[in-house]
């Protein structure tokens, strides 16, 4: 199977179901490319270190990605960001443990399917939710960076990101009142789909 390019779109839902290809290796890049960095961020908020924070993104998708293939994976059952969380969640757990006992070497087996009791603190799942949020914005911007000519998207960051004046927008970028409008309309709309597409999972 031909790979996208980077600069191609595609939803998590497409992502997850190249997924059972195991030959797509491009499926697994673009799981680890959306979301590996909340894992890693919310690894590190819980004290790891940068190596055991890598280790648990790459755990935490491998275990997730193994578990899709099973089938197991219902998105009428949970969102995708609670799944992953759970797992996620664990694997800390468990490179806590590992830590402990190393000189031991009693790390034992981790189970790594989602069932049961996928869910984590209540305290930690917040704090992971913004997380989550926050990568997945980032992200889509950076996608919707690349959709639009520089001086639309200039006017939607000067608008919404940066809270900007209308008038400082007009004099920078030397646009109607109207022409931001629409600027700042259209990049956002598009920004709500890619946000959308990208956190949900669709059958």
């Amino acid at each position: 199977m031909s790979s996208p390019s980077s600069d191609e779109w595609i939803t998590t839902s497409t992502v997850l179901q190249r997924l059972t290809d195991f030959t797509d290796r491009s499926a697994w890049e673009r799981l680890t490319e959306r979301f590996s960095r909340p894992v890693q961020a919310f690894a590190k908020k819980q004290g790891l270190a940068e190596s055991e924070c890598e280790d648990v993104a790459q755990e935490t998708l491998l275990a997730f990605a193994e578990a899709y293939r099973r089938g197991e994976y219902d998105p009428d059952k949970g969102r995708l960001s609670s799944w992953i969380f759970g797992i996620a969640w664990r694997r800390i757990d468990h490179a806590r443990r590992k830590r402990k006992q190393r000189d031991e070497h009693e790390e034992g087996g981790f189970e790594s399917r989602l069932h049961p009791g996928v869910d984590g603190p209540p305290a930690q799942s917040a704090e992971w939710q913004e997380l989550w949020e926050r990568s997945i914005l980032e992200h889509c911007l950076r996608q919707v960076r690349k959709e639009f000519e520089p001086a639309t998207f200039r006017a939607f960051e000067m608008l919404v990101l940066e809270h900007h004046s209308i008038e400082a927008a007009e004099k920078e970028l030397a646009m109607t009142r109207n022409a931001l409008s629409i600027a700042k309309h259209r990049v956002s709309t598009r920004l709500r789909e890619l946000v959308r597409e990208c956190d949900e999972v669709r059958p």
